[in-house]
């Protein structure tokens, strides 16, 4: 794999905060963090699998179809969006 350092840019923290607490607490273990460069503004992307879930964590996402995107927008996430996200 080709190392090349990405910077994504002016991430809101309260947001990003929040998420990764909320993924902590519905027994998310680790995380990737990828980044997309774009022309307007840059984007993140938070991913993780079951692997990376506590047993408890895998119970919480039972049901959730896998590999899908939801783009994190200024307000805060609904349970529904983070159920969508915690794929």
């Amino acid at each position: 794999m080709e190392n090349r350092e990405i910077t994504i840019q002016k991430i809101p923290l309260d947001k990003l905060i929040d998420t990764l607490v909320e993924l902590y607490n519905r027994g998310v273990d680790y995380i990737d963090i990828n980044g997309i460069p774009g022309r307007e503004f840059d984007k993140m992307a938070i991913v993780f699998t079951k692997e990376y879930m506590t047993e408890q964590g895998r119970k919480n996402f039972e049901g959730l179809e896998e590999d899908v995107d939801l783009e994190i927008k200024p307000n805060k996430l609904t349970d529904d969006d983070l159920n969508i996200l915690l794929n």
